[in-house]
């Protein structure tokens, strides 16, 4: 065999079974992708195990939350046999949480609070089922609100069997329910009242939203008030596609009015009615805050006077050494009722509808800042 050729299989070979050594290396080593994701689910289930001891051991977790540091320490150990079992059983954590006690405890923190979110949303669907059905059964509702003892009565839950199939087919409400009956019911109470609250602002936005639309127009509100049936007649409808489209864009308000047209149409009237009077109010309000500025204009003793002490208004004393404020009020009880009811705020309000006349028949604005209305006025 020729040298040349002994030289070329000998290469041949060492390539080979460098190769198979690379294959088998790689085969041999895990791949360093997977480590991280194998870490931390390690970590997750560390941390689990770890927080569910601290869940049963709350004076060792108080201690530790404060000062991670303890977990180093050999005396504390010996004071706490359960802790130094726990990670006698558990060279995970106690590796981990030796080696940096601070951030160990840090992450625990956290997975404690991600766990307390997840309990209380639990916690809240159990809520929201349970109030679904009580909504549903009124008169279960009523006799376990008033006695929730009742959920554990075996002869009352027989008589109720829609009560004892919807405990039986969820087991997390018949246990939460069956252990504290009285917290239970008391939890689902201030869920109910939030659920109240909850529908009535969002009522209240369907029919500012519904008012809005009819406010702009006219025609489909007049019709819609006299016969809110038409809103169920697809004929009328179409030959109005203003509401069509709106009634597409606002499911929420479609659902409602479609249901119960006469009901939705009654609060929209209540609303607006309400609407009208707020409105109505602000305007007198503005009419009798402009007229009682104009009277402070032409009487800037006064005005100086009241900015300064508003109360004055109540003082009888001072109305009768100020007869034309005396006659102003008399001769207009709606602004004497406004101002007797808050001096202060009427004050302020008119003010700035006050101006006085000066010796060249300008208006000045009267100051809303005055000096001592007992010491003369500069000229």
């Amino acid at each position: 065999m020729s040298k040349r050729l002994l030289t070329s299989l000998t290469l041949s070979t060492l390539m080979t079974l460098v190769g198979v050594g690379a294959s088998a290396h790689a085969q041999s080593v895990p791949s360093q992708t997977s480590r991280p994701l194998q870490d931390k689910d390690a970590s997750r289930q560390e941390l689990s195990r770890f927080d569910q001891f601290l869940d049963d051991h709350r004076e060792i977790a108080d201690q530790l939350r404060k000062d991670p540091s303890l977990v180093n320490n050999d005396e504390y150990l010996k004071d706490h046999p359960a802790l130094q079992t726990y990670l006698q059983d558990h060279p995970g954590i106690r590796e981990q949480i030796k080696q940096n006690p601070n951030a160990f405890m840090h992450e625990e923190a956290r997975y404690e609070s991600r766990e307390d979110d997840r309990d209380r949303e639990a916690n809240r669907q159990k809520l929201a089922h349970f109030d679904q059905f009580l909504d549903s059964h009124r008169e279960s509702a009523e006799q376990l609100r008033k006695d929730p003892s009742l959920v554990n009565n075996d002869e009352f839950v027989k008589n109720h069997p829609a009560l004892q199939a919807y405990l039986q087919d969820h087991p997390e409400v018949r246990q939460g329910i069956k252990e504290n009956p009285n917290a239970f019911m008391h939890e689902e109470a201030r869920y109910e009242v939030r659920e109240d609250s909850h529908d009535r602002e969002a009522n209240r936005q369907e029919l500012a939203r519904f008012d809005q639309f009819l406010d702009s127009h006219r025609e489909i509100a007049e019709q819609l008030r006299k016969d809110p049936s038409l809103v169920n007649k697809d004929e009328f409808v179409k030959s109005h596609p203003a509401l069509q489209d709106y009634l597409q864009s606002h499911p929420e308000v479609r659902q409602d009015i479609k249901q119960n047209p006469n009901a939705f149409m009654q609060q929209e009237a209540r609303y607006d009615r309400r609407e009208d009077g707020m409105d109505f109010d602000r305007a007198v309000t503005h009419k009798e805050s402009a007229n009682f500025g104009e009277f402070l204009g032409g009487h800037s003793n006064i005005a100086q006077q009241l900015s300064k002490d508003p109360s004055l208004v109540k003082n009888q004393e001072y109305l009768q050494n100020h007869p034309e404020l005396q006659e102003y009020l008399n001769a207009h009880p709606e602004v004497r009722e406004k101002l007797m009811a808050n001096p202060q705020g009427f004050v302020s309000s008119a003010q700035q509808f006050s101006h006085s006349t000066n010796s060249n028949g300008q208006g000045v604005k009267t100051p809303t800042t005055t000096t001592d209305p007992n010491k003369p006025s500069k000229q």
